[in-house]
């Protein structure tokens, strides 16, 4: 059935005109930009100012950054249904001998690491501080010994790689911020 007379027309246009709402990229991630992220045992906490999110049809992972006095920090999320977050440092460039895309296994520091995970990702930058990688990137995941933990994101701007430690959920705590670096 179809409503006729006057106004009909305009409700039907004012419909179609309507911007879909925006979605929030962290939605279902356990931590949010603004927040602080804190590493139980250590001490040690992580602002998270801006980060890098990592698309297929919907965000898979998120690399946080959190800017230190003292050298940045970054931290990596990834999704359900398997989460996991790592606590990471940058690795400087040409630390790691990497390619465009990255390999099934690499060294450093004497350690070996194997790669579990190689996604094809959209990314995107929000907040503030996120460095540029390009639109398009590879993201892969290294295990070396225990929790030791390196990933790569290879996009078409520049390649950067962090290495850290896995964390388990008693191994940290998110401390809500007011979601205010949101753009």
């Amino acid at each position: 059935m179809r409503a006729r007379g006057p106004g009909a027309e305009t409700v039907a246009v004012e419909a179609k005109e309507r911007p879909a709402p925006k979605r929030d990229p962290l939605a279902g991630f356990p931590c949010k930009l603004g927040d602080v992220l804190v590493r139980v045992a250590e001490r040690d906490e992580a602002w998270l100012a801006g980060a890098l999110v990592l698309e297929e049809e919907h965000p898979v992972a998120v690399i946080f950054v959190a800017p230190e006095a003292g050298g940045d920090r970054a931290i990596f999320v990834r999704s359900a249904p398997s989460p996991g977050l790592a606590w990471l440092a940058p690795l400087a460039p040409g630390e790691l001998a990497l390619t465009p895309d990255p390999p099934h296994s690499l060294e450093h520091g004497g350690a070996r690491y194997q790669r579990v995970r190689r996604l094809p990702v959209t990314v995107s930058r929000i907040g503030s501080g996120a460095p540029a990688v390009g639109a398009q990137a590879i993201v892969a995941e290294y295990e070396g010994g225990g929790t030791d933990r390196i990933v790569v994101l290879a996009g078409a701007q520049q390649t950067l790689a962090w290495k850290g430690v896995a964390l388990g959920e008693g191994d940290y705590d998110v401390l809500p911020g007011d979601g205010s670096t949101l753009e």
